[in-house]
């Protein structure tokens, strides 16, 4: 019995004109693409018809999606920035002037690296903390991002500061995703810290809202219950 003939192109695919038909299907697939004709392939390719019905999938394999994952909004957004957004700044060295509003004792478990403690509305009666270049981007954050943040910011950006921003999740976002925080800590030769309760010498309690090393010795502001603020006073008339 004579052997069987043997093409060229079965030595390459192992099948009759393999290799005519690989190039045709590459074509093919070219030709889709360039003439955007993607909508229609399945009609036109028998074996597209073989793939699972959409509903016949696993779906604890599809991330699940998170209210306020911090991915958005960007930069460019008029009233608020993400997560991920300020994260990226902070990683890269141009991280914004933050605003933490939260009342003073939640601070002293951590803040924004750099942040300025100005609890509540108080930012409004102490617009001298605020950047001098009034083009600065301001990030303001509370503990959600529902706390108030959204009015302030709105209220900074209609009074002069038009990159203020709120942080999108607040500050208890920001931790749960595990993002850089820092630990109020006194000013050098101090002993109190911002967020640290402290009685006044008329007996009014109140917490450390700042402390400032002095030529004479660590200045202090004190933040009362009511808003309303004292100082500075020298750190060692106060009872801590």
């Amino acid at each position: 019995m004579s052997p069987s003939r043997v093409r060229p192109e079965d030595l390459l695919t192992g099948r009759p004109n393999g290799l005519r038909d690989r190039l045709r299907a590459k074509v093919r697939q070219t030709a889709i693409r360039v003439l955007g004709m993607e909508f229609d392939t399945e009609e036109r390719d028998p074996s597209s018809r073989k793939r699972p019905a959409p509903g016949n999938f696993d779906p604890s394999v599809i991330p699940k999606l998170v209210d306020g994952d911090g991915d958005t909004p960007g930069p460019n957004h008029r009233e608020d920035i993400g997560r991920t957004w300020v994260a990226a700044q902070l990683a890269g060295g141009v991280a914004p002037f933050f605003i933490d509003m939260r009342p003073p004792q939640e601070v002293t478990a951590g803040l924004l690296p750099g942040a300025r403690l100005l609890p509540g509305e108080l930012v409004r009666a102490r617009l001298d903390q605020l950047p001098v270049d009034r083009s600065a981007r301001v990030t303001v954050y509370d503990q959600t991002g529902e706390l108030g943040s959204a009015e302030l910011s709105a209220w900074l950006r209609a009074n002069g500061w038009p990159m203020a921003r709120r942080l999108r999740g607040g500050y208890a976002e920001w931790i749960e995703h595990a993002e850089p925080v820092e630990l109020p800590v006194p000013a050098e030769g101090g002993r109190l810290r911002p967020g640290d309760p402290v009685r006044m010498g008329d007996g009014r309690e109140g917490r450390v809202l700042s402390s400032v090393r002095h030529p004479n010795g660590v200045q202090i502001d004190v933040f009362f219950a009511d808003g309303s603020t004292s100082g500075p006073v020298s750190e060692r008339a106060l009872l801590g």
